[in-house]
């Protein structure tokens, strides 16, 4: 659920002729998957908001992004509650790079 939501999202914000990417490591610990977009960007001091329940801070882009502003909110609690944590930095006009971080077994 977790990627298919950071993958909706990347293709929702970014524009045609972008690039989307998904890569993975592993450490010692964790294994850590980013997705990352070359995407509208979020500000810096906004990326924190975009994990807020009903939050969307490109606005401006609804003419293509439809939802409530729930996804990344959902998907941050999920990846909690599995012992990870779900970040995100951004550059407006550059895209995203989300990275879900999850314990190893």
């Amino acid at each position: 659920q977790i990627l298919l939501n950071l993958l909706t999202n990347a293709v929702k914000f970014t524009d045609d002729g972008g690039h989307i990417e998904v890569s993975w490591t592993v450490e010692s610990t964790h294994a850590c998957l980013r997705v990352s977009d070359t995407g509208v960007g979020i500000p810096p001091e906004k990326v924190e908001e975009v994990f807020e329940p009903f939050v969307q801070v490109s606005r401006y882009r609804m003419d293509t992004a439809e939802g409530v502003g729930l996804g990344l909110a959902i998907s941050r609690e999920l990846a909690r509650a599995m012992g990870g944590d779900l970040s995100a930095r951004s550059e407006v006009g550059k895209g995203s790079v989300f990275t879900l971080s999850l314990p190893k077994l």
